[in-house]
């Protein structure tokens, strides 16, 4: 987990933090100084820490930075069937829920299509978390390739909030969306990009850059 000096805090905080607020003031006022009212204390900063939007220092690159701060759980080369129906690159990034949950953009690209899903609430670090609510956007980048992000809510996740939506115009590292409480991140890119990570990574929204373009041609 990155640790930030210099954030605010998500417009999409304000009310869970203002009802933390006032159950905090309330158990204060009920019960006094107590284990239960340092409780609610402690869960009132949290969920502050929770929806903090930080600066990030966008690298100079050609190639495609994380779209998350998290740890990554996959790396492999898959067919993705939801737009394109070829084989890809993917990197899977798990979020707990001590990571910042601002999703940003990967490269400069134009927003082709979004897809929302309804679905259940299974853990995101697990294979069952296909099923999980869900947001698919389809990325067009400048060179014409391209990109498919995967947004999931996760177990305690109830709520997926872009901020961006089809025809939408991106610069890389630009805020496109937060996911509430726990969530993965799939991301999917052409086979002419390579990486050098690995299921374990910890990687930060942002600022980590996931594959450098090679000169092999895609397949």
């Amino acid at each position: 987990m990155k640790i930030d000096y210099k954030w605010t805090v998500s417009p999409q905080g304000y009310q869970p933090i203002l009802v933390s607020f006032l159950i905090c003031w309330l158990g204060t006022a009920f019960f006094g100084i107590s284990i239960l009212s340092i409780l609610l204390l402690i869960t009132f900063l949290l969920i502050i820490h929770f929806f903090r939007d930080p600066e990030r220092i966008i690298p100079k690159t050609n190639g495609i930075i994380s779209p998350a701060d998290g740890k990554i759980i996959t790396v492999d080369t898959v067919k993705e069937d939801e737009f394109t129906n070829i084989e890809m690159k993917r990197i899977c990034i798990f979020l707990s829920v001590f990571d910042c949950h601002i999703a940003r953009s990967p490269i400069s690209s134009e927003v082709i299509e979004t897809k929302y899903f309804e679905g259940k609430f299974k853990f995101a670090n697990s294979s069952e978390c296909i099923e999980n609510e869900r947001l698919y956007m389809h990325l067009k980048t400048e060179d014409k390739q391209d990109v498919v992000l995967i947004l999931f809510a996760g177990f305690i996740a109830r709520r997926i909030v872009p901020y961006v939506s089809r025809t939408s115009i991106l610069k890389i590292g630009q805020r496109i969306g937060i996911i509430k409480f726990g969530s993965r991140i799939d991301i999917y890119v052409p086979t002419n990009y390579a990486t050098e990570l690995k299921a374990g990574d910890e990687v930060v929204a942002g600022e980590s850059i996931l594959f450098n373009k090679t000169n092999e041609k895609i397949v």
